[in-house]
This record gives C-alpha cells, structure tokens and sequence, in this order.
C-alpha cells in the first residue's frame, strides 16, 4: 500500500523529482557502500530489521531493496567494516526498481580440493592480518597460511595430519607478582652501583 501511495504521489505531482532529500531520521532512503571496503560478511543482514538488506544463498552478494528500508541505522552501526553510510531520501526509480545487487564477488575456491567457500575479499582480509603479525603464521611457520586457504573438511585434514604443536608459543617472560618487584627494587636500592 505505501509503494502504492508514493508511486501515484510521484505521478500526480505538478513537477515530479526522481529523488527527494530527507532529513537525518527520516524513515525512508538508501544506504550507500564502500564495495571495496565490503568483505561480503553479512552482518548488515543479519541486522537489518525488515529485510531490506538481504544476501544470496546461492551467490557471494549483498541486495538492497529501497522500499523496505526504514534507516533504522542497524545495518550501518553494526558492520565491521564500517563501509555502509544511510542516505536519507525518496528515490523513486528505486521504489520501483528490483532488489539492487550493491556488491557481488565469486567465492573463494579451496587450495586443496577446489571446494568454493567464503569470499575472495575475507580470505585475503584474514591473511593480512595474520601474515609475519603472529607467531603461528610467520617465519618457519608461515606456510601454515594455507590452512586459511582451505575449506573447513580440507583445513581439519591438514590441521590433524601435520606435527603443528599450537602450545608451542614461544616462552614467555615469568609472571611477576607484587613481591617480585618489591624485592627487585629494594635489591637496586641496596646496590651502590645500580645494577640489578
């Protein structure tokens, strides 16, 4: 009723505009998306009250649907990204458009047996943050990289058939307590050198 309501608004106005400005708070408008910065989770859907923002099961995408969207502002505070802005307004076209595909991207095929999952963007996101930047993933070990190149089947696989000891951390200094270091400072007052 209400794409009904603003379709015949539209058509009997003396001067019809495609796309009217709202102020911030207005229950209708769009949201605008970094796709670069997009990585395809899926958390904007998963927060989107009315259905507005919506994926694919069957393709790596993210759809918008601009009648539905009531800038709740969800989808915008929850994306970890922070890639989604809300633009506040009435575009009519895209009242009477389709769902709009606003990013899509082939999975992520597995190194191992060529299974497709995740997305390209994740995968390479997951990489840099873990390459030469933790101990499990760089030098000796940073072939292990390719565990996050693999499906889950494919990842466990590897992950029980290697001789990878994930206790291994390199040691770490002793956990000092209150007295520890009240006796370590009492030892460089005693000290007329200064030494510890």
């Amino acid at each position: 009723m209400l794409e009904t309501t603003f379709r015949e608004l539209y058509l009997a106005a003396p001067a019809p505009a495609d796309v009217v400005p709202l102020a911030p708070g207005a229950p209708f408008g769009g949201v605008q998306l970094n796709v670069e910065g997009c990585t395809l989770c899926h958390a904007c859907v998963t927060a989107c009250p009315t259905g507005a923002l919506s994926d694919n099961p069957d393709r790596a995408m993210l759809r918008f649907t601009e009648s539905l969207c009531v800038q709740c502002g969800l989808c915008e505070s929850t994306c970890p990204e922070d890639v989604i802005t809300l633009e506040p307004r009435l575009d009519f076209q895209a009242w009477n458009a389709p769902l709009r595909v606003l990013k899509e991207e082939e999975p992520f095929h597995c190194i191992a047996c060529g299974t497709p999952f995740g997305t390209r963007s994740s995968i390479e996101r997951v990489l840099s943050k873990l390459q030469e930047k933790h101990w499990m993933f760089e030098g000796a070990n940073a072939r292990r990289l390719d565990v996050i190149k693999m499906c889950a089947d494919c990842r466990v696989e590897a992950v029980v058939n290697e001789s990878f000891d994930p206790h291994s951390a390199p040691q770490r200094p002793p956990v000092m307590s209150t007295e520890d270091y009240l006796r370590a400072r009492e030892q460089k007052k005693n000290d007329p050198f200064g030494s510890q």
